[in-house]
């Protein structure tokens, strides 16, 4: 069960969801999990997944992180454990459903933050929603590069007060059993849009990515292996926008 709702029958004895019973929950969100774990059938409410995004205007603009973070600051300016954008993928797309790809990635060891927060102002469209997955913290990735640079701050804030997020859209309205109580686009993806994963990427999440960051960073890596990394990252970030834009178009498909 989904935020902690499972102690209370762990308390009782009950360690298997299919022997709660349906009348004994009180939450609307545990009442879904629990009636799409029993049926097999995935709950999917398409006409308040395209309720909930209505309102989010074009361009749309779908935007990943990738993230550093040291307990040593390792630059002017940055504090320990300070999530450092080194790497940003941003698809947008029109009205009419064309969709573009935008990207950023640094690798030379330097302080990422000012090349990134340029980037952002000259590739993410000064209107338009801007889409994350979890996106407070796109949102606090923005708010921290307006804070360090105060020429791009306007920009930038004008860019952080368009963020919307996709995750309670889906929390709201698709569960799957094989969820297993997790909303993270790596546990929803599967059940959804089984043909768009990434089983095939040679950099498959966060951890991964961070580690790929600081070994592309080591002086000691080779050229030939920091472009094998470069290849990898834009990949894999580029692959979590992507799913951004299948998800939501899954969520909101079906009859009207």
């Amino acid at each position: 069960m989904p935020h902690g709702g499972g102690k209370r029958w762990l308390e009782q004895g009950i360690d298997d969801l299919l022997a709660v019973n349906a009348d004994d929950l009180t939450s609307p969100v545990h009442k879904r999990v629990h009636q799409a774990t029993v049926s097999g059938e995935a709950y999917h409410d398409v006409t308040g997944a395209r309720r909930d995004v209505a309102d989010w205007q074009f361009p749309r603009n779908w935007l990943d992180f990738e993230t550093i973070a040291f307990a040593v600051p390792r630059w002017i300016g940055t504090r320990p454990y300070q999530q450092i954008p080194f790497q940003f993928s941003a698809h947008v797309e029109t009205a009419d459903g064309e969709i573009g790809h935008r990207e950023f990635l640094n690798l030379d060891g330097t302080d990422p933050r000012r090349p990134c927060a340029e980037a952002l102002v000259a590739m993410i469209p000064a209107t338009g929603a801007v889409i994350g997955y979890n996106a407070s913290f796109e949102k606090r990735c923005i708010l921290e590069l307006a804070e360090a640079f105060p020429d791009l701050a306007s920009e930038l804030r004008g860019i952080a007060a368009r963020v919307v997020d996709l995750l309670p859209v889906a929390r709201a309205h698709w569960y799957h059993r094989d969820q297993r109580g997790s909303w993270s686009i790596k546990a929803v993806l599967p059940t959804i849009a089984a043909d768009l994963d990434y089983a095939g990427l040679d950099v498959k999440d966060g951890s991964e990515a961070q580690s790929a960051y600081m070994e592309a960073t080591d002086p000691g890596t080779t050229v030939q292996r920091r472009a094998a990394i470069d290849a990898a990252l834009r990949a894999y970030c580029k692959r979590d926008t992507e799913a951004m834009i299948v998800l939501a178009r899954r969520l909101c498909a079906g009859p009207d």
